[in-house]
C-alpha cells in the first residue's frame, strides 16, 4: 500500500482511519441514517490549538445500546473571499471590543451558513486513536537504514491502525464520487481523489491524495530503484489531472 499526497507546501495530510462495527466501516454509506454523536458525552479535551482553530476531544457514545469510544476533531472552516465580503457587509453592528488609535478590534457573529465547523468523527476509537491525539512531545532522529529495520519497522507493525478505508477506496467500495482520476495499472496505477483536510471550495489549501494499486509498501523506507517507474507516473499524472480540473487548463 502506498499513499502520496499532493497538496501546497507546508501542508501536512490529515486523514483518519474509520473502524468497522457501529462506525462507518463499510464506506459510510449509511452514516446518514442516525447522528453519529447521539448521546455523545465529552471525557476529555486531548489537544487543542488555538492558533489552528482547532479541538481534539475524547468522548462516549451510545452504540447498539452500548457505550463506545469515540474521538471528535472541530476545526474552523477557511475563509472564502465571497464569504467575507458578506460577512463585512451585511451582518448586524459590530460590537467594538478594542480601539486604540488607528487599531480596532470588532466582535462579529456571522450568519449560520458564514459558521461553518467541521467535524471529523471516529467511532468506535481505540485506545491507540485516543492516543494519537494526545497533546505529545515532539522529538528530532536522524534514523538510519539499520534503525529502521530493528526499531521504527517493528514498532510501526506492532502499532498500525487499521487501513481498511485504504482498501474501500481501492475496491471503489467508498468514497468513488470523489476519484477525480484512476489508472488501473496493477504496478505503476494510482487512484487520485482529495483528501479530507480540504474542503474543495479553493485550490489555496488544494490537498489530494494518490493511493497506489501495488501493495506491501509501508512507508518510504521500502521504496527502491523499481519503484520509479510507479512515483514518476503518480507525479506526471497527478500533476496533469491537477492543472486540467483545478486550474482550468486544455
Amino acid at each position: 500500500m502506498c499513499m502520496v499526497t499532493m497538496a501546497h507546501p507546508g501542508e501536512k495530510r490529515k486523514r483518519e482511519d474509520e473502524v468497522e462495527n457501529c462506525g462507518a466501516g463499510d464506506g459510510g454509506s449509511s452514516a446518514a441514517a442516525e447522528h453519529p454523536l447521539s448521546g455523545f458525552q465529552l471525557q476529555s479535551v486531548l489537544r487543542e490549538s488555538a492558533r489552528d482553530k482547532t479541538i481534539f476531544l475524547h468522548g462516549k457514545v451510545s452504540c447498539k445500546e452500548q457505550s463506545a469510544d469515540a474521538v471528535v476533531i472541530l476545526e474552523r472552516a477557511p475563509f472564502q473571499a465571497d464569504a467575507v465580503s458578506r460577512l463585512l457587509g451585511n451582518n448586524p453592528e459590530p460590537k467594538l471590543q478594542l480601539k486604540n488609535d488607528i487599531y480596532s478590534v470588532y466582535h462579529l457573529n456571522p450568519p449560520p451558513e458564514l459558521n461553518e465547523v467541521k467535524a471529523t468523527v471516529i467511532h468506535p476509537a481505540t485506545e491507540k486513536h485516543i492516543k494519537k491525539y494526545m497533546r505529545q512531545e515532539l522529538y528530532l532522529i536522524q534514523e538510519t537504514g539499520e534503525d529502521y529495520r530493528n526499531i521504527t519497522l517493528p514498532f510501526i507493525e506492532s502499532q498500525s491502525f487499521s487501513i481498511q478505508w485504504v482498501y474501500n477506496i481501492l475496491e471503489k467500495k467508498a468514497e468513488e464520487d470523489r476519484i477525480v482520476h484512476e489508472n488501473p495499472d496493477q504496478e505503476v496505477g494510482f487512484i487520485l481523489l482529495p483528501d479530507f483536510k480540504w474542503n474543495q471550495k479553493q485550490v489555496d489549501d488544494l490537498y489530494l491524495i494518490a493511493i497506489c494499486h501495488k501493495r506491501g509498501i509501508k512507508s518510504l523506507r521500502d521504496l527502491n530503484g523499481d519503484h520509479l517507474p510507479l512515483l514518476k507516473n503518480v507525479l506526471q499524472e497527478g500533476q496533469d489531472e491537477i492543472t486540467l480540473l483545478y486550474f482550468g487548463a486544455t
